[in-house]
């Protein structure tokens, strides 16, 4: 089994090596610009608050909280009101793809399952080996803030980044789960690949319909979006039904495919 998870990881390497450098560039783009940006703070928070409060939500801030200018509201409205998630989704969506209807589309699964491991195995070593690179990607994203920010003698807050940790790799794994049952159903990546890229679309334009139309705003709890929101870098409180909902989507998403693919005939 951990030859299958190691196996696993250097084939989908590269993918994962792309999305950490860029997330990482960002990250040190925004940090090394924050001095300069705070100098001018002043200037930034007057045109910003002249723009309309739905408008400013819709980007991960609001007038309040432009008051204060610190890296966390910075990397809010630049990095974690969007950017973070779409890149999390993409990826998770990728890897999940690949791992075994991708393998039964290029006919390699016969082999894969000839091998002296039950199939149960096999189908909870192709998921953690695509957890621990999403892990990779989110510490990436999150957690290497500080060491950066520390570079850049930039003030920052580590409690916030700790917990922005927990809520990103709820967040990406909830979608890797969700795609790799897919993945289980569907003979073709291809499918897999439309009908996750439909519910991320319909999750965003949901979740900015509900934060530009105020008479709308329940929509938001059907989105993601809205459960891994940029609040987490001002308030530092975690969104517990949020976690909670990430949660059983991982280990429901997670069981139901083991039964499914113990199950199936797979023919290629």
């Amino acid at each position: 089994m951990l030859r299958i998870i190691w196996e696993t990881m250097k084939e989908r390497k590269w993918p994962v090596i792309i999305y950490c450098a860029a997330s990482v560039l960002l990250l040190i783009l925004y940090i090394a610009l924050f001095p300069s940006l705070q100098t001018q703070s002043q200037q930034l928070t007057e045109v910003l608050k002249s723009m309309p409060d739905n408008l400013l939500k819709a980007f991960g801030s609001s007038a309040d909280q432009l008051s204060n200018f610190t890296l966390e509201s910075l990397l809010a409205s630049k990095q974690f009101s969007m950017m973070f998630q779409l890149l999390a989704a993409i990826l998770a969506i990728s890897i999940a793809a690949n791992d075994l209807s991708g393998e039964i589309e290029i006919g390699t699964i016969d082999f894969l399952l000839s091998q002296p491991v039950s199939r149960l195995k096999f189908y909870f070593a192709r998921f953690l080996s695509g957890t621990f690179l999403l892990t990779i990607f989110v510490v990436l994203s999150t957690i290497v803030v500080m060491p950066i920010a520390g570079l850049f003698h930039v003030v920052y807050n580590p409690e916030i980044y700790w917990k922005l940790f927990v809520v990103a790799w709820l967040y990406t794994i909830a979608f890797y789960a969700f795609s790799y049952l897919l993945s289980v159903i569907f003979s073709a990546k291809g499918r897999v690949f439309a009908i996750t890229a439909g519910m991320l679309t319909a999750m965003y334009a949901v979740y900015l319909i509900s934060v530009l139309k105020e008479n709308l705003d329940k929509l938001k709890y059907l989105s993601f979006f809205h459960y891994f929101s940029a609040d987490i870098m001002y308030s530092g409180q975690i969104d517990k039904t949020g976690a909670l909902i990430f949660i059983i989507t991982i280990i429901g998403g997670l069981l139901i495919g083991a039964v499914i693919f113990d199950r199936r005939d797979i023919l290629v």
